[in-house]
């Protein structure tokens, strides 16, 4: 009986100790496993900080190169768009400018606008053209503007109608009137207009032609105002130009079509 429980006890010991073994082959690869996770996670977070930090500079470079490329090409837009509005705005006032340029008698050309002078009393603008003379006529798609002062290599000097120094006879068309706008700085005067003119505010003087060197009936002055002097002939009349030369990129220039001399016939 001792000798069978004795045989019992080591076939009992002998399946613990198998069964200790089967378990520590199965959990021979989990467990230190699972046991150092802690410190590998701990080892790793470092790294996955490092990671994600590179991703969002990434990102964010890619933005901002995307953000860079778009404002450049809507800069590239909108220079295009001003551009188009810019020649546009110019063909509009070179057609203008072929509807002034029917007076007969001189030679119309275009002058591009180079640059305007701050000077109030005269305010001169400076033109790029060609083939032009001294007093050649200024005008613009709405009326006169002045005429050249010199010329200089493809440029030219314009005294507008502002300047003190240019007197322009005008009148009105189907009357009598004869009269002379002068400068005066930022407005023009309207000199030798008899009392029994009745001008009004709105009304509009034009070119006589009268001494040749204005061609007739181009616009040139809008009247403010009308003062009757007591003890005058003339009342004092005071006026806007027509011509909003300020903001045109293109002019006319008429030039005089001088014809050339008559040559005597040779004798017989």
């Amino acid at each position: 009986m001792l000798q069978v429980r004795h045989r019992y006890k080591l076939w009992l010991i002998g399946m613990i100790v198998f069964a200790a073994l089967f378990a520590s082959a199965r959990l021979s690869g989990s467990w230190p496993m699972l046991a150092s996770w802690p410190a590998l996670e701990a080892l790793q977070r470092p790294v996955q900080w490092w990671q994600e930090f590179s991703l969002w500079f990434s990102e964010k470079q890619t933005l901002q190169a995307d953000y860079l490329a778009f404002r450049k090409k809507a800069e590239q837009q909108a220079s295009l768009i001003q551009e188009a509005n810019s020649l546009r705005e110019e063909n509009r006032q070179l057609r203008s400018i072929l509807d002034v340029a029917g007076i007969t008698g001189y030679r119309w050309h275009a002058a591009k606008v180079r640059g305007r002078s701050p000077e109030a009393m005269s305010q001169r603008i400076l033109l790029q053209v060609h083939g032009v003379s001294k007093d050649d006529v200024i005008v613009s798609s709405e009326g006169l503007v002045g005429v050249v002062d010199s010329t200089a290599e493809a440029h030219a000097t314009v005294r507008t109608i502002f300047d003190a120094s240019l007197a322009v006879p005008v009148t009105i068309p189907g009357s009598s009137l004869a009269a002379l706008a002068r400068g005066q700085g930022e407005s023009l005067s309207i000199d030798f207009v008899p009392e029994e003119f009745l001008l009004s505010a709105g009304q509009v003087l034009y070119t006589s032609g009268a001494g040749g060197l204005f061609p007739p009936g181009i616009a040139v002055a809008r009247i403010n105002s009308v003062t009757t002097v007591p003890g005058e002939l003339f009342v004092k009349v005071s006026a806007d130009p027509v011509a909003h030369w300020q903001r045109d990129n293109w002019l006319a220039v008429a030039s005089h079509l001088h014809q050339p001399p008559v040559m005597p016939s040779p004798a017989p």
